[in-house]
């Protein structure tokens, strides 16, 4: 018999998505899957079909959403298994989600292989469920047609007592597999708020993760000194028009996941990255004196893992970035903004600086202001450029970090 699955969202293009990636398990006979574009609609499904027992849900949607859609199924006491969608940003509403009786969650975009892992989870869940449940009813019936038996026979005391007895580990080993199911569900829970809390501090450095967990909210702070990157690819614009929309963004991922790594070794934040941009800073949310000297050796490291990778993609005629990179030291002001899809970032004359001195740097080389050289001068070689026009900055001194 076919599993039947309900898949609620008001973009029909996932629609197409699931019939292509399920095609063969729908082919066999195995998925069968309904579609409704709203959680009005869905909920009449679920009310009108007993089968439905397995739904993916997006949670912003007209008419009714997902959210509104799990309590209405509580109201109406529907047995199945809720997997929601939502973007990573969206902390809030996926924990109120999992508070509502969500099974599990996926993000957008939707990773289809990562959905069906899901899915397959959800679906045996259920069986489990249904498995504990038919156990349950049968043990009830057993319970009663031996009291019956016992009332009708009026059985000599031994029997009472070995009926007793049968009752007594009947209840022992029942005991027993709720006592697991409860460990297994603490266990599962344990391992939900850790995904919870790791997806968290993807979004926001862990003291101001913490301080929004325990406060509800995370003051803006000011930080004297600390030391800003700007990177830029140079020919993103023509290397893109060459590619489809999934390369380039395999592409960009590519680099991106790199720089992460080199930034982290570096100790350095990651603030965000803005298109073909990407923003770190050190000295912050803990003060580091040695700020200047962590982002010069993180921007020598992303600039040698950006040429060692031209000069691969050069021998195999494949696409490849060139890279500017920009740096500058000062204070700046760091938090978030906002009460929804919060968003960790820096502000002020520091940061603006720093994108002026990204823009006047040339490919493949890191240009560096005034005050990170005045910084890290004793420990790396610079060549001073002279005094260089930036926008809406005037004439600065700038220098290319060479080694």
């Amino acid at each position: 018999m076919a599993q039947r699955i309900l898949i609620v969202d008001d973009e029909p293009d996932l629609q197409v998505l699931i019939t292509q990636k399920f095609r063969s398990k729908i082919r066999e006979g195995e998925y069968h899957f309904e579609f409704a574009l709203n959680g009005e609609e869905a909920l009449a499904k679920l009310i009108a079909d007993n089968d439905l027992n397995i739904m993916l849900t997006d949670i912003n949607m007209p008419v009714m959403d997902g959210l509104t859609l799990l309590n209405r199924i509580n109201e109406n006491n529907l047995e199945l298994k809720t997997v929601v969608v939502s973007a990573y940003s969206d902390i809030s509403n996926i924990r109120t989600a999992m508070n509502r009786g969500a099974f599990d969650f996926v993000v957008k975009p939707i990773d289809m292989t990562d959905l069906e892992t899901t899915m397959v989870k959800a679906i045996n869940d259920f069986k489990v469920f249904l498995q504990g449940k038919e156990a349950k009813i049968k043990l009830i019936e057993t319970l009663k047609e031996k009291e019956i038996a016992l009332t009708e026979k009026n059985a000599a005391q031994q029997n009472v007592i070995e009926l007793m007895a049968d009752k007594e580990k009947m209840i022992l080993q029942q005991n027993e597999i709720l006592e697991q199911k409860v460990i297994e569900r603490t266990s599962e829970l344990t391992a939900e708020k850790k995904k919870s809390d790791d997806l968290l501090l993807n979004i926001l450095p862990a003291e101001t993760a913490e301080e929004l967990k325990y406060k509800g909210t995370a003051e803006a702070k000011y930080f004297e000194n600390v030391t800003v990157l700007f990177t830029d690819f140079v020919n993103f614009t023509k290397v893109s028009e060459t590619l489809t929309a999934k390369e380039l963004v395999n592409l960009l991922n590519y680099y991106f996941i790199h720089f992460d790594n080199i930034i982290t070794e570096h100790h350095l934040e990651k603030i965000k990255t803005v298109g073909d941009g990407y923003i770190a800073v050190s000295g912050l949310p803990i003060k580091d004196e040695k700020h200047a000297f962590n982002v010069a050796s993180a921007a020598l490291a992303i600039q040698a893992f950006v040429n060692n990778y031209k000069v691969e993609c050069t021998k195999n005629n494949q696409p490849f970035f060139d890279i500017r990179i920009g740096i500058n030291s000062g204070p700046v002001v760091a938090g978030i903004v906002g009460l929804k899809k919060f968003a960790y970032d820096i502000w002020g004359d520091t940061v603006n600086t720093a994108a002026r001195i990204e823009q006047c740097s040339e490919p493949g080389k890191i240009n560096i202001s005034e005050t990170t050289y005045q910084t890290i001068k004793s420990n790396f070689t610079c060549t001073h450029r002279g005094k260089m026009q930036a926008k809406n900055k005037g004439e600065m001194d700038m220098y290319f970090l060479e080694r």
